[in-house]
């Protein structure tokens, strides 16, 4: 199984409308996404990020073309340099 993540850094000017955008995004799609705001990030603004718990990655492609490149282009028609957006994979280990 692979932990996805987007980190999702968001200038304070424009915090509430893309907020609001997301959160309806993400109510409305069919992965399980857990949505978080980091706590003491060392960046200005705010930073959230979006996971899923995917099987393969085709599950991980799915989701970027259904909800990672609309939260692209909501950054790049709206949000032109006041949000900025990274994503990483990581495996699940054992402790054995």
């Amino acid at each position: 199984m692979i932990l996805y993540n987007v980190s999702l850094i968001i200038e304070d000017s424009d915090h509430d409308m893309l907020l609001d955008w997301l959160k309806s995004t993400l109510r409305q799609n069919r992965y399980e996404a857990k949505f978080l705001k980091m706590l003491d990030s060392p960046h200005d603004g705010s930073t959230y990020c979006i996971q899923i718990v995917a099987q393969n990655e085709d599950m991980i492609n799915s989701f970027q073309l259904e909800i990672l490149q609309q939260l692209q282009e909501q950054i790049a028609i709206r949000h032109k340099d006041k949000a900025f957006i990274f994503d990483s994979r990581m495996q699940y280990l054992t402790l054995d």
